[in-house]
């Protein structure tokens, strides 16, 4: 467990303490939109001269609009039924007549029509200079693509051909698309000229209408003609089928009466004759059994005799009751064998041996009938018999002959549909209709299509927008650099000292800058550093100043519970600002009365001794080490803050440096210092490149540490600190160091104008 500033618990998840985290935040992303306002305002300045370059560069484009209707009333005079059906126009088939708009072959027709394959808008190189620079890269594309064998020779020959080059580009500045959900299809169409643009527009409808008319009367004719072969063929085929009908019926015997049937005409016959017969025969019958039951009775009787119905028998019936009146009177009155009575009793008996004979020649009759009756009926039923077994077989082959008929009538029906069909077709050659009609006819526009200037330069301004603000949030997100205290504290889990912004010469620098120079000499280099490791003495309001003086104060803070005399000023790399820092503090310091010094630690760069003794030639660090009671002889005091500098002066660069610093020397160096001053600051080499502030770091009380703001990799900071335990351990906070003043102002927005009231820059 860390502490920050030897208070406060810090984890030690990370490679030196505390848990790296991601900083991004919208806030983040808002402040440095904020930080790079001008590069968004460039980006955006440059989006509207490159809209405008292009809007003076391109050639102006005219459009011309024609609109035509697909008429779901179709007009049917003249025809019942359409030879090729049409279904209900539905929203597929209002698409499909877009894109045949679109097609190739609406534009070949109008190009062939107006003569477009010759006109030098559509095959020859633009006029403008914007188009001409389009035209040739296209070209240089296409020969490219060749030479690498990408395209092939017969395409490129195909391409450019002016009909093929004309194909192109009319079809890029034809536009068809349907109005909302109705069967209304806009045709448009660019062009430089706007009378050719609305003659191509009315054009294009009128190719499409005609296309259309013409297609359904190839489509009519076709049909006729296929209709026409089918007929042959169905007629060839009908008759083939009722002669098979015909020739079957001859070989099956089989004839049709016009009520059905010969054999089934024959069989009713037969059959009713049957019925008519066996009624005949039962009446014999009973004719003959009635006369047979009758002679063994009394023929005498009225009933028998009104049964037999005969009139002999009637007449003698009639004599034998006369005489039988007469005996009975006679045997009554003269006696029964009287003469007379005797005599008419042998008349009586003659008449019933008349009647008797009679009887018996009526029922040998009767016998007779019921005989012939009863053969003629076994002759009708052998007929039956016979004709029933013809009309099985007959049946059998009726089977097969309504298999042929049904073949034949279809067919026949075939035959006279399609004839009916072949008819209508004939009628629609003669006046063909079409369901397409222009309802809007193109008219030369007023004002130019394209390009648009306010769509345009509002595009460009956007786009620059958004290009200048998608580059600022890509290089924020991909740029793992700290530009905030948050994001310090956030990552490494040390506070945040402050932020310190790019040093800015002013006029009193510089004039301190030339009388220094004037009483001490010194290049223009080393005058130039001097007063940058200085600044805070000319620009004591500043905001530099003041992020130092917070270092300070967090110093003495710390010095309130532990003794912190020696503080070392480090950084990752060179190049941070570290000894800026270094300067700049210990001048601030010694400003305020403390006795302050400063040592020039970089054996390698001694940056501070090029600064701030840059005249030194009596020795310096080296010369201290060796003899630290010599250290007031051997500093160099400052007249502006009273600070005095420890210089290095070394002819050569030492390849001991590490060790001199972590020597048993150095530790009395800065033990005699502690005795002498309030504060040490030491400004060490970089941390990363070599190992000299690792080496000295257990002879100091704590670390100042210098990161550049928007530079610095939190990658490198995390690296560089977990280098050194020690380091770590005595780490009083990290300062953010040449933060960019404007960006600064406008991420600290939030906190108003009055913010900025106490600072002179």
């Amino acid at each position: 467990m860390l502490t920050r500033n030897g208070s406060l618990p810090i984890p030690m998840d990370s490679p030196f303490g505390p848990e790296e985290q991601s900083s991004i935040s919208f806030g983040n992303l808002f402040n440095a939109l904020r930080r790079r306002w001008l590069f968004i305002l460039v980006c955006a300045f440059i989006g509207v001269a490159l809209a405008g370059t292009y809007i003076v560069l391109a050639t102006p484009m005219f459009t011309a609009t024609s609109s035509i209707l697909l008429d779901t009333r179709m007009n049917q005079f003249l025809q019942k039924q359409d030879i090729i059906a049409n279904s209900s126009v539905d929203s597929s088939f209002v698409d499909s007549q877009v894109e045949l708009l679109n097609s190739e072959s609406i534009a070949l027709s109008v190009i062939q029509k107006l003569g477009l394959d010759k006109d030098r808008e559509f095959v020859g190189p633009p006029v403008s200079a914007f188009g001409i620079l389009m035209w040739q890269a296209n070209k240089a594309f296409t020969n490219l693509k060749q030479a690498f064998g990408l395209g092939s020779d017969s395409a490129n020959s195909l391409d450019d051909t002016p009909q093929r080059i004309a194909v192109e580009t009319f079809s890029k500045r034809l536009t068809a698309k349907r109005v909302g959900m109705t069967y209304v299809i806009d045709i448009s169409f660019a062009s430089e000229d706007p009378d050719k643009s609305a003659r191509i527009a009315n054009a294009v409808a009128g190719a499409y209408i005609d296309q259309g008319l013409n297609s359904k009367i190839d489509s009519t004719r076709r049909a006729a003609g296929w209709l026409q072969d089918r007929l042959k063929e169905l007629k060839t085929q009908a008759a083939q089928a009722d002669a098979a009908v015909q020739k079957f019926k001859s070989e099956s015997n089989i004839i049709d009466t016009g009520r059905g049937l010969m054999n089934q005409q024959q069989l009713a016959d037969l059959n009713s004759q049957l019925v008519v017969t066996k009624t005949a025969t039962a009446e014999a019958k009973a004719r003959l059994d009635r006369i047979q039951h009758v002679e063994g009775n009394s023929l005498l009787d009225g009933t028998v005799t009104d049964a037999l119905n005969n009139s002999v028998i009637t007449r003698l019936r009639a004599q034998y009751l006369d005489l039988s009146a007469q005996e009975a009177s006679l045997s009554q009155r003269l006696g029964p064998n009287h003469q007379a009575a005797v005599k008419l009793r042998e008349q009586m008996t003659e008449l019933r041996n008349s009647i008797a004979n009679e009887v018996q020649r009526i029922a040998a009759a009767y016998a007779s009938d019921y005989a012939i009756a009863n053969a003629r009926q076994k002759s009708l039923e052998d007929s039956l018999a016979a004709l029933v077994d013809e009309t099985d077989t007959s049946n059998i082959a009726q089977v097969k002959l309504r298999d042929l008929e049904s073949t034949a009538d279809t067919y026949r029906t075939l035959y006279d549909s399609y004839l009916q069909k072949f008819q209508e077709s004939i009628q629609q050659q003669s006046a063909p209709v079409t369901d397409t009609r222009i309802i809007t006819l193109a008219t030369p526009p007023l004002f130019k299509s394209s390009p648009k200037t306010v769509l345009f330069i509002a595009a460009g301004l956007l786009l620059g927008l958004f290009a200048g603000a998608g580059s600022t949030l890509a290089r924020e997100l991909s740029a793992d650099v700290f530009r905030s205290s948050d994001e310090v504290e956030r990552s490494t889990g040390f506070e945040c000292l402050g932020t310190a912004p790019t040093v800015r010469i002013g006029r009193k620098s510089r004039l301190r800058r030339l009388e220094d120079g004037r009483r001490r000499g010194g290049s223009r280099k080393a005058l130039a550093a001097a007063t940058v490791c200085e600044n805070v003495l000319d620009e004591p309001f500043s905001r530099f100043s003041e992020a130092l003086r917070n270092v300070k104060v967090s110093i003495d803070g710390i010095r309130l519970t532990r003794d912190v005399r020696v503080i070392g000023i480090v950084s990752a790399v060179p190049g941070e600002g570290k000894t800026t820092i270094a300067g700049n503090l210990a001048s601030l310091v010694a400003s305020t009365g403390h006795r302050t010094l400063l040592i020039d630690a970089d054996l390698h760069r001694r940056a501070v001794t090029s600064a701030l003794a840059w005249d030194a030639d009596g020795g310096g660090l080296m010369e201290a080490l060796i003899d630290p009671a010599r250290l007031g002889q051997l500093v160099h005091t400052r007249s502006s803050s009273g600070l005095d500098v420890l210089p290095c002066v070394t002819e050569r660069r030492p390849v001991n440096a590490a060790e001199i610093l972590g020597s048993v020397q150095m530790n009395r160096l800065l033990t005699e210092a502690r005795g002498v001053y309030d504060y040490v600051f030491i400004d060490f080499a970089a941390l990363m490149p070599v190992v000299d502030a690792k080496a000295a770091a257990h002879l100091v009380d704590g670390f100042v540490y210098v990161a550049e703001w928007g530079a610095s990799s939190r990658k490198l900071v995390l690296e560089a600190l977990s280098s050194s335990d020690v380091i770590r351990e005595r780490l009083i906070g990290i300062l953010l160091n040449r933060a960019e003043p404007s960006a600064l102002r406008h991420s600290e927005g939030y906190r108003g104008r009055a913010f900025q009231a106490y600072y002179t820059s």
